[in-house]
């Protein structure tokens, strides 16, 4: 295989695999020959057309009329992956108990994760379990909920802290675009209940068993993280990192099927307010170094979990599962 072929090859697998099959040798074999012999790289205008051609193609099937279905199962694991994620984040947190321990902070600090959990618990199981309006509703009534407590202690901390100055993560936290982020989560998510058809179904299409891997895998991995940054690294957010890979890791794998990329698409407006939309705590000018290792490490987990990595499933991008 020629240099050239190569990267006409290259260009062509941005198409979807079933065209490949179809044309791939009938447009390498028109573009080698419009190239010649003495030719290394593509020409410019065929990049650009194949490019172009990839996106339409790649369009058509994702917003085509007959991706109706697809959309619709997408939206039922949408629907009950967002809920579980939010649980999962909460019930995560339970290793900061270790600072109330060593008196490093407030005996509040390990109970509100703890209570913050059983709402979104209860979201997930009327979503397994109940009619579709029970969870819709219960989800609508914690976000309101939810951003009552979070305006109530933003009154609370005014008044505590006077005129005195305001550490920079609490400050954020209770200033009116902090406490509009805080909400979003909740909202996302009783909105994906609102309108999928049955988030229930969405379990049993990703898989119970999957989910339920994926939970303890999360819960656990990332309460380890927290244990050690307390133990170890104190000044580093390792809890922070193993949320970020574990997120990349689930998008991956889901990446791999046509339903599981429209879950994930869906499930992006979550995913920014949760780990891009709101600044983590500190000043900042902490430093790029960290924020650079934290999105290489998460490129790589994304990347290894899309190719099939063994414990995230067995298919790959041109074999994959059913739904990851």
């Amino acid at each position: 295989m020629s240099i050239l072929e190569e990267r006409y090859r290259r260009l062509l697998a941005l198409y979807p695999a079933g065209h490949r099959a179809r044309h791939e040798e009938e447009m390498l074999g028109v573009m080698l020959a419009r190239a010649g012999r003495e030719r290394r790289c593509p020409d410019p205008r065929d990049a650009l057309d194949l490019v172009k051609g990839a996106l339409l193609i790649r369009a058509r099937h994702a917003l085509g009329p007959g991706s109706g279905g697809s959309w619709r199962d997408a939206l039922n694991v949408a629907a009950i992956v967002a809920p579980l994620h939010l649980l999962v984040l909460e019930m995560s947190t339970w290793a900061m108990a270790l600072w109330v321990l060593d008196g490093t902070a407030p005996l509040m600090f390990a109970i509100n994760p703890l209570a913050f959990a059983l709402p979104h618990l209860l979201i997930v199981w009327l979503a397994l379990r109940g009619p579709r309006w029970a969870a819709a509703t219960c989800a609508w009534v914690w976000a309101a909920a939810s951003t009552a407590i979070s305006v109530r202690l933003s009154l609370a901390a005014n008044v505590y802290y006077g005129q005195e100055p305001v550490p920079f993560s609490i400050g954020y936290l209770f200033s009116p675009l902090g406490l509009a982020f805080q909400s979003l989560p909740g909202a996302i998510v009783a909105l994906l209940l609102t309108v999928a058809p049955g988030a229930a179904a969405g379990a049993a299409l990703a898989g119970r068993r999957t989910l339920l891997r994926w939970t303890a895998v999360a819960i656990l991995t990332m309460n380890g993280a927290t244990a050690l940054e307390h133990f170890l690294v104190p000044d580093q957010s390792l809890g922070s990192l193993a949320s970020t890979t574990l997120a990349c890791m689930a998008c991956g794998a889901a990446s791999r099927t046509p339903v599981g990329r429209r879950a994930v698409t869906l499930l992006v407006p979550l995913l920014l307010v949760v780990y891009g939309g709101v600044p983590k705590f500190g000043g900042p000018g902490d430093g790029w170094l960290p924020v650079l290792v934290q999105v290489l490490v998460g490129a790589t987990a994304f990347v290894v979990a899309r190719r099939g990595f063994r414990p995230y499933g067995s298919g790959t991008v041109s074999s994959p599962e059913p739904l990851a």
